[in-house]
């Protein structure tokens, strides 16, 4: 009787599967274009214009690469007319990059980031990333080296964000910041220089709107700020005069190169009235490169050099902090921990951009050098 009910079920649970499958949307390769990237900027006439990679599959399996543009008043409006010109449906399964033109990105990329969110075909961990000048240059150029833009710049950036070179901008995260109530967020910048493209920098926004940009390489003090860090390479110049060595030539300041940086902060609101907070990063790192006249056998030499980088990057973030006031964007989000910390406090973004004007932050960075891979 046992072995008759397992049969049963196992004939039952088998016909389940086949009715669940004969009712899925099937979607054959072949008859279905891959949009691996999207760009928008803005047309003429405050009109919308998109332009996407698609790749191509034939009935051999053979894959190629178009560049499809179309201008109208939304998003859905340029993805329609986009339709008209291909012969395929238009899947957006496989899309992993979304670029903004600068001269959209000055007007609001919001709305745009809210219908991207609400299609359930694109996935949360696609990048985002402004591009600096003309956005249709940058995607039409015939790259000599570059065979499908769209993994190509998929690969630049998830290679750089996973190294920790500059900070990650998915769409996920990207919404969640856009939805806080600072409302501010960032995301790299790519640039078309020569024949390649490189990221080039951050771009801040504040309701949407671009306020500021600083270069790819202090993404790493951003960082350090926002999370911790498990990566990433920093160049530093600390004084000479500080290890006892006689400059040579004309040179003002010791080049050093320290990676494999691990760090981690704390911040903590100590005066609410004011708003003031201490941070503090620990920071665990290996002296890649410094001059070979450097003895790192002597310990005091060693922890001169770890006082030079504490001030160095306790300068560096202090810097960053006075931009973020003269941009009037709160780029580490110091409004959330305020809001966290203080959970009395009847905050909204109005009330949280008079105090921030006002907001210190006492930086101390402790820097230990745990080994050294130093070229001599």
């Amino acid at each position: 009787m046992n072995e008759l009910t397992t049969f049963k079920k196992l004939i039952l649970l088998f016909a389940c599967i086949i009715f669940l499958v004969g009712c899925a949307e099937q979607k054959i390769l072949e008859r279905i274009s891959l949009t691996t990237l999207v760009g928008f900027d803005l047309a003429d006439d405050d009109k919308l214009a998109a332009t996407a990679v698609i790749r191509q599959i034939n009935p051999d399996l053979e894959s190629k690469i178009e560049l499809q543009s179309a201008t109208a008043l939304t998003s859905r409006g340029a993805r329609s007319k986009i339709d008209l010109k291909t012969s395929k449906t238009i899947g957006s399964g496989q899309l992993r990059v979304v670029l903004y033109g600068e001269e959209l990105a000055k007007v609001g990329l919001n709305e745009n980031i809210h219908i991207l969110k609400m299609n359930s075909e694109i996935s949360n961990a696609t990048y985002m990333a402004s591009v600096e000048g003309d956005l249709n240059e940058l995607l039409e150029y015939k790259y000599e080296n570059i065979s499908d833009l769209g993994q190509h710049i998929y690969q630049l950036i998830k290679y750089n964000v996973d190294k920790q070179y500059i900070i990650s901008s998915t769409l996920h995260e990207i919404n969640r910041d856009k939805l806080s109530f600072i409302g501010s967020y960032s995301m790299p910048i790519l640039e078309r220089e020569e024949n390649n493209i490189k990221i080039s920098g951050i771009a801040f926004f504040n309701e949407g709107k671009i306020v500021g940009k600083l270069p790819a390489e202090e993404s790493i003090y951003i960082l350090m700020v926002k999370e911790k860090t498990h990566s990433g390479t920093l160049e530093l110049e600390i004084p000479i005069t500080t290890l006892e060595k006689s400059p040579s030539d004309s040179s003002e300041g010791l080049p050093i190169a320290i990676d494999s940086i691990n760090s981690k902060r704390k911040i903590k609101l100590v005066d609410p009235a004011v708003p003031e907070f201490n941070l503090t990063i620990k920071i665990d790192c290996r002296l890649l490169e410094v001059d070979s006249d450097v003895s790192m056998d002597n310990p005091s030499i060693i922890h001169k050099l770890e006082k030079e980088i504490n001030k160095k990057i306790e300068s560096e973030i202090n810097r960053i902090i006075d931009y973020s006031h003269e941009i009037d964007t709160d780029i580490f989000q110091f409004g959330e921990y305020y809001k966290a910390q203080n959970r009395n406090a009847d905050i909204d973004k109005n009330k949280w951009d008079e105090m921030f004007s006002e907001m210190k932050v006492n930086v101390t960075v402790n820097t230990t050098i745990i080994r050294d891979g130093v070229f001599q």
